[in-house]
């Protein structure tokens, strides 16, 4: 979503504080973005401006970018004329979302010029432009030339004018205009319509708040006049005692943000910040990151996918091969029962009737009439050996490559479960590690310790219970960590997690075995199954066969479990652990 006008009235009052502020750096780590680092009255400051058409924004950040090693042109034009230069004063176009930063700079021979840095925040049209202090476009971050628009050219040399608008601000009109506005239309379409700075969630919400029912879709001239007051004496309410607070879904995730609580949301999953600067930095980091993680995680499942499908169809292959091992035995019967009766079989015969020996019944078995009975049964001899020894063969490989598709498989698993960046670059390391990937020049993996952040629990009796993150991290728990008298539990036949239960000796309680095994099945890839079978055993029937890959082990002497998967339990036990 994007700043509405009044929310970015309540960010450009708080950025007043950045008045005298030095500007020591800038960067442009995104094509649409600037990051400015300042030195301000109250210590360093990162000001972040963006003219992206989805995340268009300007508010004080504490998180940092990357940046590119060759700074783009219009990066390199605000250096020359902006660094060392101190903000003189933000400000915004009435209730518009245009914000100017006007900033006093030095120019090449010395002079003391004031520049204006301008951030057009509308959509797919924002813009980053600065200007001399002639009011002519030195350079923007976008350009815009006559085939784009023939309405305004925004080009180095050309005079800087504001977007066309035919919205009024709603602090500064007079009461009986905001009247004859909001009569012409139907609310509440028309305060989107005719004022800046009203979003269509603000609209709704000053509608709801002044008509407590439904309120009306057309208003009388003496409704309208009353109803523009009060909306007048809401907003400088509003940018007076402003609430930012970010609204969230059932699953946690950010929806929505305003200066005040909207009566559209719940208060459940509402959190509030002490800024709007905050509020926006918050709301856009985590949008950042979810991009970001997407867009790695996606990249990693193709490539999974890809390999998945690949070994999947050669399995297939290997079993229908496998199956073919019974026509090898039929073939190799055929070849005894005619060499066993070739005293009464006669070449020419397209077909024999002979006594199965081992069954005691006649079979028919058919014949190439071309060649001797004897000739037959040495083709039907190398037909079976030939199956046979191919059934061999594909077993062989059937073993290895089920063995690396159930590798697989508990990667497709780690990447689907990852929560954070650190859980996708341990599953990339892995597929490096492996040949799956390669690495791009220069680019080093960077390999975390196997033993930071397990998931750690608590069982009802006290016992810890540790989980691995990934297939590495399963790997060290149970074939390192755990001794011979801990239990191991794993959902049956399905991609998970290892969950350790650390005995210190005793026998856990029933309770603490069933929970144990209620977040083995809470993290699986079956955990949405249904009541799932979880097989536990104690350590030390645990094995890793000769080249298995992490997180792959074999195990005997084992009891099952059935249980329900329960995320609830599963957050309730869960504790807070950096390392083992």
């Amino acid at each position: 979503m994007n700043i509405d006008g009044i929310t970015l009235s309540v960010i450009v009052t708080e950025l007043k504080m950045l008045s005298e502020a030095k500007i020591e750096r800038i960067y442009q780590p995104l094509r649409d973005e600037i990051t400015m680092y300042l030195h301000s009255k109250e210590g360093k400051k990162c000001l972040t401006l963006s003219a992206s058409a989805s995340d268009c924004r300007i508010h004080l950040s504490t998180n940092n970018r990357s940046n590119p090693e060759k700074a783009p042109n219009f990066c390199m034009v605000l250096r020359k004329y902006l660094s060392g230069g101190r903000i003189a004063e933000i400000k915004q176009i009435g209730l518009d979302r245009i914000v100017y930063i006007y900033i006093d700079a030095k120019d090449d021979m010395g002079v003391s010029c004031r520049y204006t840095l301008i951030i057009e925040m509308m959509g797919k049209y924002s813009n980053i432009i600065l200007n001399n202090q002639e009011g002519r476009i030195l350079d923007s971050i976008k350009h815009v030339s006559m085939d784009i628009s023939s309405k305004r050219q925004i080009l180095p040399g050309l005079k800087y004018t504001l977007p066309p608008s035919e919205k009024y601000n709603p602090l500064t009109t007079d009461l009986n205009t905001l009247a004859k506005l909001l009569s012409a239309q139907e609310l509440p379409t028309a305060l989107v319509t005719y004022l800046e700075g009203i979003s269509p969630q603000t609209a709704i919400q000053l509608c709801g708040e002044y008509y407590k029912d439904m309120s009306p879709k057309f208003l009388s001239d003496n409704d309208a006049y009353s109803f523009s007051q009060y909306i007048q004496e809401r907003i400088f309410k509003i940018l007076e005692h402003p609430k930012p607070c970010l609204q969230k879904n059932m699953q946690g995730k950010p929806v929505f943000f305003s200066a005040i609580p909207y009566a559209a949301y719940t208060e459940e999953g509402r959190e509030y910040f002490e800024t709007a600067n905050a509020l926006i930095d918050h709301f856009y980091a985590l949008r950042i990151f979810g991009t970001l993680f997407k867009g790695r995680q996606d990249s990693l499942l193709r490539i999974l996918h890809k390999q998945i499908n690949r070994l999947e169809k050669n399995v297939k292959i290997h079993l229908e091969t496998i199956q073919g091992r019974k026509k090898a035995d039929k073939f190799l019967l055929y070849g005894e029962l005619i060499s066993a009766n070739l005293y009464q079989l006669k070449r020419g015969t397209a077909e024999a009737e002979v006594l199965n020996y081992y069954t005691n019944e006649i079979i028919k078995i058919p014949l190439d009439p071309s060649i001797s009975p004897a000739q037959n049964a040495s083709k039907f001899f190398k037909k079976a050996s030939k199956m046979k020894h191919g059934a061999n063969i594909a077993k062989e490989h059937y073993e290895k490559d089920y063995a690396e598709l159930t590798y697989l498989n508990s990667l497709e698993f780690d990447t689907l479960s990852a929560s954070n960046l650190e859980d996708l670059d341990a599953v990339r390391s892995e597929l490096v590690r492996f040949g799956y990937l390669s690495l791009a020049p220069k680019e080093k993996i960077k390999r975390e310790d196997p033993l930071a952040r397990p998931r750690k629990f608590l069982t009802q009796n006290g016992y810890t219970v540790l989980a691995g993150r990934n297939s590495r991290q399963n790997d060290i728990l149970t074939m390192r960590i755990a001794q011979e008298n801990d239990y191991w539990f794993h959902a049956k036949n399905t991609p998970g997690s290892h969950v350790l239960l650390f005995t210190q000796g005793t026998q856990p309680p029933e309770i603490d075995l069933f929970q144990a095994a209620t977040i083995a099945a809470s993290l699986c890839r079956a955990k949405n199954s249904g009541k799932l079978a979880v097989d536990y055993v104690l350590r030390k029937h645990i094995w890793k066969a000769n080249g298995a890959k992490p997180g792959m082990v074999l195990y005997d002497s084992y009891r099952t479990l059935v249980v329900e998967p329960n995320p609830e339990l599963v957050n309730n036990l869960e504790q807070t652990v950096s390392k083992v």
